[in-house]
């Protein structure tokens, strides 16, 4: 096909099959979250009985059970330890890939090292040392043994996400800094950190959504039902119910809305910090 046709809005073979390609992508990762909401819309039976159609009568009543069921406690812990682990990762790692990039001192390079060492360990492997510590420690079965953890394996790849867009930031903004006066505090700040602010929220993200989804450590640190997040929690909800499958899909859909809610009205930051990281 010639560029003139083109330019009329034609679509090449491959372009449209690229892009049909796309769309049925797209409907595959979208169609789980779609029948979960209408599912949790319906009765158990008819859940079962008439599994693609709409659900005949809305059934709202069912999020209201799953909430009084015990949900919301388990759903006000992951935002507790999502929020907290999420802000220290993200601080801590834009410190450290700060110091990094910007000051001057001997053994950077063995530091760097170290820190992306960790992304080596697997989490599993270091369940039990852990978890004795954190019964040494007398934090236990509360929000810092879950915390802690998240935030020791987060650093690692959110330093090392932070650090490659850093690198990009002129050094003659440093020196500017220095020649007015300000010292390295600031200049972090109110330079660094303002220039970084798309990778930062890009590094929010995925650190939220990895501290969301956790199951391990949160299987393994805490027992209280008080202090068990959302992944550990629907276990225990399943339990209570009993079979009642339309307001598990409830509790369901309701573990999943404030992930969904942030990353939709973060997508766009998201993108760009990863892009703009790449493109420099």
């Amino acid at each position: 096909m010639t560029v003139a046709a083109k330019s009329r809005g034609g679509l090449t073979p491959a372009h449209a099959a690229l892009l049909i390609l796309f769309w049925l992508l797209a409907g595959a990762s979208v169609y789980p979250l779609f029948w979960l909401f209408m599912s949790s819309l319906k009765s158990s039976p008819e859940m079962f009985g008439s599994t693609w159609a709409l659900p005949e009568e809305w059934r709202w009543s069912n999020y209201a059970a799953a909430w009084e069921a015990g949900i919301s406690q388990y759903l006000v812990s992951s935002v507790i330890v999502t929020v907290l682990s999420t802000i220290l990762v993200v601080f801590l790692s834009a410190a450290a890939a700060f110091a990094l990039v910007v000051l001057k001192f001997r053994g950077k390079t063995p530091i760097y090292a170290a820190i992306l060492g960790g992304l080596i360990l697997p989490p599993e492997v270091a369940l039990f040392p852990l978890f004795k510590t954190l019964n040494t420690l007398g934090i236990y079965n509360t929000y810092l043994a879950l915390i802690i953890p998240y935030v020791a394996f987060g650093i690692p790849f959110t330093t090392f996400l932070i650090r490659a867009y850093m690198v990009t930031i002129p050094a003659e903004l440093n020196e500017a800094s220095i020649m007015d006066g300000a010292g390295p505090v600031w200049t972090f700040f109110h330079v660094h950190l303002p220039l970084c602010r798309p990778i930062l929220a890009s590094a929010a993200l995925i650190e939220a959504m990895r501290v969301w989804n956790e199951f391990i450590f949160a299987l393994t640190f805490v027992e209280s039902e008080s202090v068990k997040t959302i992944t550990i929690g629907m276990m225990s909800f399943a339990n209570a119910l009993r079979g009642d499958w339309a307001v598990l899909m409830a509790g369901l859909a309701i573990s999943i809305i404030p992930i969904l809610i942030t990353f939709l009205i973060m997508q766009r930051q998201f993108i760009g910090g990863l892009t703009q990281g790449a493109i420099k």
